[in-house]
């Protein structure tokens, strides 16, 4: 992905792991392309390994953050 991306002029921006449905997190990967941002889905892990390997910025929206980081026994079913 990361070859793929600077092979068509563009480059690895940031990844932003931007959602959390019951307990799976849904990220985004955004490319940077002739001056522009485009964000693409991705699942996390893949999203997280390609920001290492691009070197690129790893966030987390602060909603995110804060339900992941409830105990257990405050989310549904926990």
């Amino acid at each position: 992905m990361k070859n793929l991306a600077e092979r068509l002029g563009g480059a690895i921006e940031r990844v932003v792991i931007d959602d959390l449905w019951g307990e799976t997190f849904y990220a985004k990967i955004w490319l940077r392309v002739n001056g522009k941002s485009l964000p693409v889905d991705s699942r996390p892990s893949d999203a997280i390994a390609l920001a290492l390997r691009a070197e690129a910025p790893l966030y987390m929206t602060e909603a995110v953050l804060e339900e992941a980081s409830r105990p257990c026994e405050d989310l549904e079913g926990g």
